[in-house]
């Protein structure tokens, strides 16, 4: 069967494929205007925990040319969110490692700045001054293959695929990073709006999903550390605690 996502996708092709035919007046009525947006229910997905990230990191194994350009690679996603994409896209014109911000082209065609901190800035300098390897050709792509060549997004997906194999974090894609970023910005006191333009989202309801995704990780944590429980001893059970409640 198809997912939810699919399905959604497939109804707002209809619709505007219909609307199209009536709109040249290839059909008297649009057929179609009365069934409504289809919206695939969004689950919240678990982001990276602290140990996860430091699992990863680890596994780049950064005494390597090819490990500290993972390394950098992933470091710059976690604190900014890119797309796969984009950090495949990236070039190394449009990124200014002194001022901390680089300039990426996103979905739409649309650009955009996007910000990134002292750690990420240490970490690509380190990957531009010493492992980089000698661009085979112009100097255009930031990311690059052992022989200079630009990474394509097979190359991309097969740094994953290792990265996956090594760390033992089987879950970890892409994307995730991107969940991870943008969930622990707004848990570490970010607002939606500067998420909003970082992501290069065209709506506030796009961010909505990393608000939920924050709430349940803030009240994940409150569980572990409410200063009450610490005080007082919480039950170590659910039992216990609906027989106290009674």
């Amino acid at each position: 069967g198809l997912t939810p996502e699919s399905i959604q996708t497939r109804v707002r092709a209809l619709k505007a494929f219909f609307a199209w035919l009536h709109r040249e007046e290839f059909t008297d009525t649009h057929r179609l205007a009365r069934l409504g947006n289809y919206k695939a229910p969004r689950e919240l997905v678990a982001v990276l925990t602290d140990d996860e990230v430091a699992t990863i990191l680890k596994a780049c194994n950064q005494k390597q040319d090819w490990g500290m350009r993972d390394y950098a690679m992933v470091t710059l996603m976690l604190d900014t969110g890119l797309r796969r994409a984009e950090v495949v896209g990236l070039r190394t014109a449009d990124v200014s490692i002194d001022g901390g911000w680089l300039k990426v082209m996103g979905k739409g065609g649309k650009e955009r700045i996007v910000p990134f901190g002292t750690v990420t800035q240490r970490v690509l300098w380190r990957y531009f001054r010493q492992y980089r390897a000698e661009p085979l050709g112009e100097d255009v792509y930031f990311f690059l293959t052992l022989d200079g060549r630009p990474l394509s997004k097979d190359g991309f997906t097969s740094i994953f695929v290792r990265l996956r194999r090594r760390s033992g974090v089987t879950r970890l894609r892409p994307h995730l990073l991107r969940h991870t970023f943008a969930t622990r910005y707004l848990m570490h006191g970010g607002d939606v709006f500067s998420l909003k333009q970082i992501l290069g989202h065209t709506t506030l309801e796009m961010v909505q999903r990393y608000v939920n995704l924050a709430s349940a990780q803030v009240s994940g944590q409150h569980r572990k550390f409410s200063p009450m429980d610490r005080m007082l001893g919480a039950p170590r059970d659910d039992r216990r605690l609906r027989a106290g409640l009674r």
